[in-house]
């Protein structure tokens, strides 16, 4: 197992690496990807597997003038993406996959599954709009202690079930990140979201690949993201 220094988008290459090395140990390989950059980068290693985007779904966007404080001004890696957008005075940033990237996703016969997050969806609605936490908040917390990208990483992994992209019972490799980028690799057995708990056909952790050292968590209002 890589245990990265650091989280963050910095730790993308290696993650790409790891696929490339990994790959032939599952049927497919699943990227947790917001512009579609992650899962190119990983279509560019000819990894010999099936890969599936996961994108984030219709009308997530980050708040640019939240970004002030939490990880988009604590993570060097991610502040310098802030800044960025800061000197190209844009306020407001769609979580999509770009035209561009779309175009050789389609060309490599990448699917891009975009659907309700897991751990996410309803819940973030609650807990933003009515002030109250949820238990998939509590699951959501306690898999980032692992990482961010662990939680990700398994969401990915059912939304890609779901969607009817991956079959039940297999074995995946799933990457995602700390909110850009990649820095975390698990092999993870997939299951519909309504298996999640069941105790035969129930998804598992099988294998850490890669992961930050210590993690670094979004405070849970996240206020930088709408």
């Amino acid at each position: 197992m890589i245990v990265f220094d650091s989280p963050g988008p910095e730790n993308t290459s290696a993650i790409v690496d790891v696929v490339k090395k990994e790959a032939s140990r599952c049927d497919y390989i699943v990227v947790a990807s917001i512009t579609g950059s992650s899962a190119l980068q990983i279509a560019e290693t000819s990894p010999g597997r099936p890969i599936i985007c996961v994108t984030c779904p219709p009308g997530m966007y980050w708040e640019v003038d939240q970004m002030s404080h939490d990880l988009f001004a604590t993570n060097p890696g991610l502040r310098s993406i802030r800044d960025e957008w800061i000197r190209e005075g844009k306020k407001r940033v769609p979580m999509e996959i770009t035209a561009d990237n779309q175009k050789k996703l389609d060309a490599l016969q990448i699917p891009v599954v975009k659907g309700t997050i897991p751990f996410f969806g309803p819940s973030f609605s609650i807990r933003l709009h009515l002030q109250q936490v949820t238990s998939l908040d509590i699951i959501a917390k306690t898999l980032e202690l692992i990482s961010p990208g662990t939680l990700v990483c398994l969401e990915c992994v059912l939304m890609a079930t779901d969607a009817g992209m991956i079959p039940e019972g297999v074995r995946v490799i799933a990457c995602a990140g700390t909110e850009r980028g990649l820095d975390t690799c698990w092999i993870i057995r997939s299951a519909a979201s309504a298996n999640l708990f069941h105790p035969e056909r129930g998804a598992r952790l099988i294998e850490l690949l890669a992961k930050p050292g210590i993690a670094e968590t979004p405070d849970i209002s996240i206020e930088y993201l709408r």
